[in-house]
């Protein structure tokens, strides 16, 4: 197609390329953009919509449940575009199609779209909780269809207790790369940690329903973020080198999802498939074990490439080299890249919000709030208002820094805090592939005496010891 039809497609790169001798890593990150996504094809590509409602008997009460259950299916209907494969599925101790009645899935119109709200409003609760046949059921309904965009939304509001130990991991594995999956837990007895295993394998969202009355708006956005997907398939592929190999690679933005597991590998090449992309932006971690050891001192040394392939074989732009630079100067080697610091403090703001989650409900209100005072502190540093604003649910931050636990805290809201902790902040436009490396106060120069790069501000060469006199910059 003209390029003008097409989407585009950017990979930039961020890293300090500056390695000290005992260091035996390299932290890089990459943001990958999308846009014109749009113009993708002439026509959306084929697309498939699934509703997973939990219908145990645990949704009956209060009644509130269940009716809003029906309604932002209702909700999520109405936005379907026409031409659309849809389905709600029954959700209990195993999984039923309810609308349509049988397979093949329906196809969105203005007749299925009304007969399928009606189908919804019938949805009554009882039975069991076994998740793993929800997803079993989602993987057999896509997988006899043509749709190259495959999304469902899960609800629940129940214990995962009716499934076999390790069905839901198994499924999950089963479900892998299939089809992406947005849950939501409604009420206050469910476990966050089965819907947040469940978004990262598959690609989605985790989160709490705070009020009922939101859930409808809830669904209705996350159906219309998943029509807006237009590109079916994005890789990112990456290269090692003897001395190099990966040591983990994560989604950081929007949200942090452990992705290393999910990684193909062949020999020194590894490939991420990062799922349908619309007109967006994501970042990534990736981190290399390197044997520092191998490298020849002061020159650039290839650690790896990696380059953004649309699909199989069709690559979106030309390979980012990840440089390593052995050098003594400490001053070069023990400044981070500013978007790997935050990269990494987004990390450990994650983890602090967790640990605090994880005292609080064993009632150790001592760990928690030395957990949630540093959380405080990272989320007010790294601009993390989404954080902040699920910790006000739980605590009341003073103007001196300290808090108080507040009272009569639903279960809800710590989860909403729980599954929250993964939701970073943007960390900037990363700098153009000419110019990832790290600048410290200026830009590098080479010693007069010897030609060994040292930092801008250097009164000494680290190599030869000579004072530093202007030399070249690099």
């Amino acid at each position: 197609m003209p390029a003008r039809e097409r989407p585009s497609f950017t990979l930039q790169l961020s890293q300090n390329k500056y390695l000290a001798p005992a260091d035996d890593r390299m932290d890089v990150v990459l943001t990958v953009r999308v846009g014109d996504a749009g113009a993708a094809a002439p026509e959306p590509p084929p697309t498939a919509e699934l509703l997973l409602v939990d219908c145990s008997s645990s949704m009956d009460w209060p009644p509130t449940k269940i009716e809003a259950a029906r309604h932002a299916c209702r909700a999520a209907i109405g936005t379907l575009r026409d031409g659309v494969l849809f389905g709600v599925a029954e959700c209990t101790s195993r999984a039923r199609l309810v609308y349509p009645a049988a397979l093949p899935l329906a196809v969105a119109g203005e007749r299925t779209r009304q007969e399928a709200k009606e189908a919804v409003s019938g949805l009554i609760a009882g039975g069991g909780t076994a998740m793993s046949t929800w997803l079993d059921l989602a993987r057999e309904l896509f997988g006899k269809t043509p749709a190259t965009i495959r999304h469902a939304v899960l609800l629940t509001d129940g214990l995962n207790q009716s499934d076999r130990p390790g069905a839901l991991e198994a499924a999950l594995g089963r479900c892998r790369g299939e089809f992406a999956c947005d849950a939501r837990g409604i009420g206050d007895n469910w476990d966050p940690r089965d819907l947040q295993r469940i978004a990262s394998v598959l690609r989605g969202s985790a989160d709490a329903v705070l009020e009922d009355a939101e859930l409808a708006g809830d669904f209705r956005r996350l159906v219309e973020r998943a029509m807006g997907r237009t590109v079916p398939d994005l890789r990112l592929r990456m290269t090692t080198m003897p001395y190099s190999r990966l040591r983990f690679v994560k989604q950081v933005f929007p949200t942090e999802v452990d992705l290393t597991a999910q990684c193909r590998t062949e020999g020194r090449v590894l490939e991420l498939p990062t799922g349908a992309w619309g007109e967006e932006l994501r970042e990534y971690h990736l981190c290399l074990d390197v044997a520092a050891g191998e490298l020849t001192r002061y020159e650039d040394l290839l650690l790896g490439t990696v380059t953004l392939f649309r699909g199989a074989d069709d690559p979106a732009g030309e390979p980012q080299a990840v440089v390593g630079y052995l050098t003594d100067d400490l001053a070069l080697s023990s400044v981070p890249d500013d978007h790997v610091a935050r990269v990494t403090g987004q990390a450990e703001l994650g983890r602090a919000v967790r640990a605090g989650w994880e005292a609080f409900e064993r009632d150790d209100r001592a760990a928690a709030a030395r957990e949630w005072g540093t959380a405080v502190r990272l989320a007010t540093e790294l601009g993390n208002t989404e954080i902040l604003k699920r910790l006000g649910r739980l605590i009341d931050v003073r103007a001196d820094g300290g808090f108080a636990f507040k009272e009569g805290v639903r279960p809800r809201d710590g989860f909403s805090l729980m599954l929250g902790s993964t939701i970073s902040t943007y960390t900037g436009a990363a700098e153009p592939a000419a110019a990832v490396v790290a600048e410290v106060d200026g830009v590098p120069r080479d010693c007069v005496h010897c030609g060994h790069k040292v930092r801008p501000s250097a009164k000494v060469c680290g190599h030869c010891g000579e004072p530093v006199e202007a030399g070249t910059p690099s």
